[in-house]
């Protein structure tokens, strides 16, 4: 019997942008998977709080990923609630999958010890990275060369459309700029 392989791709979103486009498209063709399963954080346990509310990033990235029919958005941490650890989503899918590619960004690796029961995640995970530029991936991960010049924090900061996935570029421009004048007129 073949064994049932999925990539798992987590992240809080915040907004979604075309870096992740390039992670999803790279993964799905380099990685032996029958799907690849996007997870919003609801909370990231390495952040405050989000900019935009959970509800609305779920539905961006479903009209992100419309594109390819191996994609599934999850609302698995959302409707968990409370902060989203990457050890409780990953055993939630083994119950459904034998093996589990876990992507993240190169920007995490610096962290990636200090994550919630990393030991036991490092067990039951093949590891991908999506490499950044300046960024130095060990041997032992599975590498995504993606190199895209673009993070959320950058666009929270200063949003560019271009930047933004054409499907939601609009919503996500007016969302972030309104808050940005909502801010600076507090």
């Amino acid at each position: 019997m073949k064994k049932r392989r999925i990539a798992i791709f987590g992240g809080s979103f915040d907004p979604p942008h075309l870096g992740h486009v390039a992670i999803m498209k790279k993964a799905l063709e380099t990685l032996d998977i029958e799907k690849l399963v996007v997870v919003p954080a609801y909370i990231s346990p390495f952040k405050k709080g989000h900019s935009a509310p959970a509800d609305l990033r779920l539905k961006w990235l479903r009209e992100i990923t419309a594109f390819d029919p191996r994609i599934e958005v999850s609302d698995y941490e959302i409707k968990r609630g409370g902060k989203s650890y990457t050890y409780d989503t990953v055993a939630h899918f083994r119950e459904f999958f034998d093996t589990i590619y876990l992507i993240i960004g190169a920007d995490n690796l610096e962290s990636l010890k200090r994550w919630h029961r990393f030991k036991d995640l490092d067990r039951i995970v093949e590891w991908v990275v999506a490499t950044r530029s300046d960024t130095p991936v060990p041997e032992r991960f599975i590498r995504l060369q993606v190199d895209m010049p673009i993070s959320s924090t950058a666009l929270r900061e200063k949003i560019n459309p271009r930047w933004i996935p054409e499907a939601i570029r609009q919503e996500v421009v007016r969302y972030y700029t309104k808050k940005d004048q909502n801010q600076e007129s507090n």
